[in-house]
């Protein structure tokens, strides 16, 4: 067989290439807490070739054994210990290519709401189990996928290899779950759902760390495109977990409460179906969030504006608090920050409610100077950010358990309608 044709490890032996990795990866990685952070802009050192399908990525006729110990003992998820030797992760298992080729129906508000819709009953939540059963799989074998397109030597290292492990793990197990057909099933069904779900609740620190290791390896557009590709669809799949986790729970609390004779008022009466607020209220999301804000950069910055919120439509209306929460933080703590820093701090942060036909906007408003022309095609760069250090206080337990990475927006007038955000963070 020709060389150039061989998987890449069995060129090059795989501890050299861990080694060659973790030596390049320097002493500065466990101080590193967010992807901003972590990912430096390295353009100059990129190599774009590699960016490119791989060689080995074709099923050679001899296909190699699977993955050693060495790259498994990384793994963050336990459930890697219940694989039996076939089922280690491999490149060339043809069932993750048969599962990603799988249609997959897309998530809506509608859908979501569709099985939480009052009164919520076992025979429902059992159907939506026997939904997840079958699309689970196709989605995880999409992000076994994603991270198999990357460079060989890339998803090798540690860190990435550990979560690629993961998915395969979490794959293999929802493709050996027997159908969800019992009360007994759907119990086992939603342990599982909560166990994996807690062994992926915080990966994205451990993959910019890998990305910075293998900077060298891959470009920064090539990385972004996969971060994008990875959140994405992350946050799906992390929708309908939630969902089914919370409506479970929910069901479960109101048949015990009703057994009871209790009068707490259940989650159905709070306006909650799952984890999506039907009576989400766009002005008292507006003011926690900005008096959350603006506790932190007192904390920070040693000084804060003032804010005021303009709301003239009482609007409510269904969506994901934490969600809504997310992006409103982004907003207000750029808009905050850039007072500060401006030296504008007392004119205070003007936010606008506004309400169209069938949509809601938000207005932040503030004296920081705007976004610069020669940077507005870079602010929404991973690892980009316009923020300097100038904190005049210590740092403290909560700016520290509370930080998120920064999206890069600067200060300005602008509209932001009220979607779900991939970016992160408070005042970095």
């Amino acid at each position: 067989m020709n060389t150039l044709l061989r998987p890449a490890h069995r060129c090059v032996p795989r501890k050299r290439l861990l080694g060659s990795l973790q030596r390049s990866s320097g002493d500065n990685s466990s101080d590193i807490n967010d992807i901003n952070d972590i990912i430096a802009s390295d353009n100059s050192s990129s190599i774009d070739t590699l960016g490119s399908p791989a060689p080995w990525k074709s099923t050679p006729s001899d296909a190699p054994p699977p993955l050693g110990q060495a790259h498994t003992r990384h793994c963050v998820d336990p459930c890697l210990a219940s694989l039996s030797p076939d089922s280690e992760p491999s490149f060339y298992a043809c069932h993750i290519d048969r599962y990603a080729a799988m249609a997959l129906q897309p998530i809506t508000l509608h859908r979501l709401l569709h099985t939480g819709t009052p009164p919520l009953t076992r025979e429902r939540l059992l159907a939506n189990a026997q939904y997840l059963h079958k699309e689970r799989p196709v989605r995880y074998a999409r992000h076994v996928k994603l991270f198999q397109q990357l460079p060989f030597v890339v998803n090798l290292n540690p860190n990435l290899h550990a979560l690629y492990t993961a998915y395969y793990a979490h794959f293999e197990e929802l493709r050996q779950q027997p159908e969800v057909r019992t009360e007994e099933d759907q119990n086992a069904f939603v342990a599982m759902l909560v166990r994996q779900s807690d062994a992926l609740c915080d990966i994205m620190p451990g993959v910019a760390r890998g990305f910075h290791e293998c900077r060298t390896y891959f470009g920064a557009a090539a990385r972004g495109r996969f971060l994008n590709e990875l959140i994405h669809t992350r946050i799906a799949l992390r929708l309908l977990t939630d969902q089914h986790i919370a409506l479970h729970r929910q069901l479960t609390a109101a048949q015990q409460q009703q057994q009871q004779g209790s009068g707490v008022a259940g989650a159905a009466d709070q306006g909650l179906q799952g984890i999506i607020d039907t009576r989400l209220s766009l002005a008292d999301a507006v003011r926690a969030s900005a008096q959350e804000v603006q506790t932190a950069c007192e904390l920070t910055y040693g000084d804060a504006p003032t804010f005021t919120v303009d709301d003239h439509t009482g609007a409510c209306f269904c969506y994901v608090a934490p969600h809504l929460d997310y992006v409103l933080t982004e907003m207000l703590k750029n808009a905050f920050r850039a007072s500060v820093q401006s030296g504008h701090v007392a004119h205070p942060v003007e936010i606008t409610v506004a309400q169209g036909a069938g949509r809601v906007a938000v207005r932040v408003r503030d004296s920081g100077g705007g976004i610069p022309r020669e940077i507005r095609k870079r602010v929404f760069d991973y690892a980009f950010t316009t923020a300097t250090d100038q904190a005049n206080t210590r740092p403290s337990a909560t700016l520290r358990a509370s930080r998120r990475p920064s999206p890069g927006w600067a200060s300005g007038c602008r509209w932001r309608a009220c979607t779900p955000s991939s970016s992160a963070g408070l005042f970095t």
